[in-house]
Parts: C-alpha cells; structure tokens; sequence
C-alpha cells in the first residue's frame, strides 16, 4: 500500500516546476489585476468629482445668481480663495483650503482644497480662465515635472478664453469639464497636441481626463497608462 502511494506521489522535481508555472502565472497576472484596480479607482473618482462639482456651481447658480465672467487678469490667491468660497466650497464637503505652495511661478496663487474623501484639488484663475487640478490620491505633484502624471493628476477647466486675451470666445462658461483649451476637436490632437498632448514622452498631459470623459469615463485601452 505505502509503495503504490510513493509510485503515486509527486517526485519534488514535479513540485518544483510546478511552484515555478504557478509562480510565473501570479507574476503576470497580479501586476494586471492591481493595474485593473487601480484603473477602476481613477475612473470612479474622476466621474464623481466631475459630478461633484458641477453640483456645487448649479446650487451656487441657485443661490447667486449667474457666475460673473472672470477678469482677463490673474488672480492672486485671496481672489481665489474668495472665488472658491463663494461659488464651490459651500457646497461641497471639504477639510481645508491653503495655498498649494506651487513651485511654478504662474501658480503661485493657487488654492489646494482638501476634501474629505482623501481627494484633492488645486484652483487658480488667470489671464485666459479657471484651471483646475484634481488629485485622485489626494497627493500634490507638479504636473510638469512628475513622471506618470497621467495616473496622478486630471486638470479641469472653467471659463477659458478659447484662443487667449483678445478672443471672445469662452469655453465650458457655465460648468466644469476637462481641460480641453485649444483642442482642434480630433482624437489625435488628444494625444499628439504639442503642448497638452496625452502621450508618454510630453510635459503636463493636460487633455488625458477629456480622453478619459470621451470614453465614457472609462480608461480606453491605448491610453498612456
């Protein structure tokens, strides 16, 4: 009996190559299934914000009246700070409001505004209109300096003058939407536009949230992840 169960049993070269299938398998698969999650996060995130605080500036469109259109002119950070207090902050939950301490020297008025989800968001006002940097993580970075931006930070824009100081035209006057400033409408200038292009080897990567919107808030399989 104990020698049919021997003739039976895996011999431990058997064992060995198979700890070795299974731990090629978990090596290809567990870096997929956290990139998955992680993926999931962004997108649910990133959705909710957009929701978030399109909310808050519907109710303060309630409470106030139509939004006055920004002046051509930079704020400085007292001006956006009264900005956020009157037109966002009331109607979102929040922990607190500070300068971000921005290295960049044109955003050296900006607001950080500490929600309480974790997440986070930078606003600053200037000549050609609101931009708005929301951080999934809740961790600030420098969207130009930072590798894999496009994981970390999603900018947003409100109000902007769509071709700068001397155009009339003003996009997303009403709401909140990705950045999308001097995009030419095409899915590749998305990715290729020479200064917000969302494609690995570019500074800022200012357009990778209006890929994601375009795609039903979802991640789309060549975006630069």
């Amino acid at each position: 009996m104990i020698k049919k169960l021997l003739k039976s049993a895996f011999t431990l070269s058997e064992v060995l190559i198979a700890l070795t299938v299974i731990g090629v398998i978990a090596a290809i698969t567990v870096p997929m299934i956290i990139q998955g999650t992680q993926k999931s996060t962004v997108e649910v995130r990133l959705k909710s914000f957009y929701s978030k605080i399109n909310q808050a500036m519907l109710r303060s469109y309630v409470d106030n009246g139509e939004i006055p259109e920004l002046a051509r002119s930079d704020y400085n950070y007292n001006q956006n700070l009264q900005w956020l207090q009157t037109h966002i902050l009331p109607y979102m939950s929040y922990i607190s409001a500070s300068n971000c301490n921005d290295p960049n020297q044109y955003r050296k008025n900006a607001v950080c505004v500490q929600l309480t989800n974790g997440e986070l968001f930078e606003f600053v006002v200037d000549y050609n209109g609101a931009d708005i940097l929301f951080f999934p993580d809740g961790k600030w970075l420098n969207i130009q300096k930072e590798p894999r931006v496009q994981r970390r930070v999603f900018p947003f824009q409100f109000s902007k003058r769509a071709q700068g100081m001397d155009d009339t035209v003003i996009k997303s006057k009403i709401f909140v939407e990705p950045y999308s400033y001097t995009w030419n409408g095409s899915k590749s200038d998305l990715y290729n536009n020479s200064n917000y292009g969302c494609k690995n080897g570019k500074k800022g990567k200012w357009f990778c949230g209006k890929i994601i919107q375009d795609n039903g808030w979802t991640i789309p399989d060549d975006y630069p992840w």
